[in-house]
């Protein structure tokens, strides 16, 4: 009687290890669900690098993803609380708009991991992923005065507003540019908007009236202006975010690079390795998240620019590096004041 109710006991104890190792295992394969808050794909190549990135790594670790496409500052405010209300496991914004809306989220919702790119907002709460992206276009400066090589002192740039956001690619293109040719003048013109291709077609053709030789696109979804503009006229111009250079346009010599994708992949690496920290981080060169093509790699699209020689590659490599170990430091931003780029 005795074995009998030993050997109970012991079958009572081993189904109760298994029923509890089965809900351990149960929780463990719980799928995690993910939300990018993130203007419509389209708007600008950097978005469209950011819903890619969040789509590979949502398939790569089985998340339930879930894109959340927002027009204006009301559908963020309404589409990011909804995001929080269906109790997403992780919530991330794609641009600098969904800073406030899941800033004021991070502080009610306390079980959802929340993070951003492309900013840095006020909460201890919320992962930031932000960049030096005066590196990058100070690179592309280096690039731009070299592929001019003299013929024009001139140089444009056109940007979506004049901000101080802005001004990271305005003043890095001009220290880079200045860096090779120091009798250089900048004019820089606004298209207010991240979808104006005829508008930056325009102020392209009316820089290039001034005597700008290279005209370095920063107008987000309005560079195909700027670049049709080149073609048309024979100047030089360069893209932003992702390699932009075609076969059909020689006058696109570079991209200033800006890793969007691999960045919404990095957080949501840290969030299913169980490394999710709210610590922000600021990456540049150095990194591998800033860079410019012919700069820090090569294009996979076009061959190198007959303009860039092999000495002037040099000067650019060599720039690379000055910039990694702080010799060239664009990291610490002037404040804008008049002067401060010299202007045609």
């Amino acid at each position: 009687m005795k074995k009998i109710l030993v050997v109970l006991l012991v079958l009572t104890v081993s189904l109760s290890c298994m029923f509890a190792g089965g809900g351990k295992e149960t929780s463990a394969k719980k799928t995690v669900t993910a939300a990018l808050i993130t203007n419509p794909k389209g708007t600008s190549v950097f978005i469209n690098e950011g819903i890619a990135g969040f789509e590979s790594a949502c398939a790569k670790w089985g998340i339930k993803g879930t894109v959340v496409e927002c027009k204006d500052t009301s559908e963020y405010e309404s589409n990011a609380r909804a995001a929080a209300n269906e109790g997403y496991d992780i919530i991330l914004g794609a641009s600098w708009e969904a800073g406030s809306i899941i800033s004021e989220l991070a502080e009610i919702y306390d079980d959802i991991s929340f993070g951003i790119i492309d900013t840095l907002v006020d909460s201890p709460k919320v992962k930031c992923v932000n960049y030096y992206e005066a590196e990058g276009a100070y690179l592309i400066g280096v690039i731009a005065a070299l592929t001019v090589d003299g013929a024009s002192h001139n140089y444009g740039s056109i940007n979506v507003s004049q901000s101080a956001s802005s001004f990271k690619w305005r003043y890095g293109f001009s220290q880079g540019v200045l860096s090779i040719d120091p009798k250089a003048k900048f004019v820089f013109n606004y298209v207010n908007g991240y979808s104006e291709v005829a508008l930056a077609n325009e102020l392209a053709r009316q820089q290039y009236e001034k005597g700008c030789l290279f005209i370095n696109s920063c107008a987000a979804g309005g560079d195909t202006g700027t670049f049709q503009a080149a073609l048309d006229k024979k100047f030089f111009t360069a893209g932003q975010d992702v390699d932009l250079t075609s076969r059909d346009n020689p006058y696109i010599v570079s991209s200033q690079l800006k890793g969007a994708g691999e960045s919404i992949a990095y957080l949501l690496d840290l969030y299913m390795e169980g490394k999710w920290n709210s610590e922000n981080e600021t990456l540049g060169v150095a990194d591998g998240a800033i860079g410019a093509v012919w700069a820090t790699r090569d294009s996979t699209i076009t061959e190198r620019p007959k303009q860039l020689s092999d000495a002037d590659m040099v000067i650019i490599k060599q720039a690379v590096e000055d910039i990694k170990v702080g010799k060239i430091n664009m990291r610490d931003m002037p404040e804008e004041v008049a002067g401060i780029i010299p202007l045609i």
